[in-house]
């Protein structure tokens, strides 16, 4: 009984030895505090419109206008043939149809009113789909110290731009304001019945011009 109980301590030691208890492994670390996720960059693909309120000056190259008030400055697509301001004219009751208001600056254009005057014409269709042709727009021209403005003012079918597909029964008011630094180029679109009432605002945005040496 002896011999077996020494041979059976004997096993247990040799069986310890062999196979040592694995060493502890170190408490895990606490895992990493969580930064906040930083927010979006914003949109570098759209640039803002002239930074101005309603009623206040716009500032472009050479030439500043007083903004009506209830004009709302809309975002541009930056690009070369971007225009320098665009706004829009709040409509006269929910679900109409808003007014656009598009200002170019193309000093190499200058001199060349009549080609311009001829494409906005062009970019009307009168009731029965025939192209306009000045016998059906009214155009003025004139001179305030060194502005020459020149405004053309048409109604039908109208494109805001080349590429737009014609809305009916609108009007278009388009001007060239050439200045020293100039020409800009304004065109005012938007359905007939309401332009007649933007009209007063339009014409005074125009005539508000004034030359600056910026």
């Amino acid at each position: 009984m002896i011999k077996t109980t020494c041979l059976m301590a004997l096993v247990a030691a040799i069986s310890t030895y062999g196979n040592p208890p694995e060493p502890q492994k170190p408490a895990a670390a606490p895992p990493a505090a969580v930064e906040p996720a930083k927010p979006a960059a914003p949109d570098k693909g759209i640039a803002e419109g002239p930074k101005d309120k309603s009623g206040s000056q716009l500032q472009l190259t050479g030439i500043t206008f007083v903004v009506p008030a209830g004009w709302e400055s809309q975002q541009i697509q930056p690009g070369a043939m971007a225009p320098k301001a665009v706004y829009q004219i709040p409509a006269q009751k929910t679900g109409d149809e808003v007014g656009i208001i598009r200002i170019t600056h193309y000093p190499e254009m200058k001199g060349k009113d009549d080609m311009n005057i001829d494409r906005w014409i062009s970019q009307v269709a009168k009731a029965d789909g025939q192209p306009a042709a000045r016998a059906d727009a009214k155009i003025e021209k004139t001179e305030t110290g060194n502005i020459r403005l020149t405004t053309v003012d048409v109604t039908g079918s109208v494109k805001m731009t080349m590429r737009d597909t014609g809305k009916p029964d609108h009007r278009m008011i388009a001007a060239i304001v050439d200045h020293p630094k100039g020409p800009h180029f304004i065109v005012a679109a938007g359905p007939a019945a309401a332009m007649k009432t933007w009209e007063a605002d339009i014409l005074k945005f125009l005539k508000s011009a004034q030359v600056t040496d910026k």
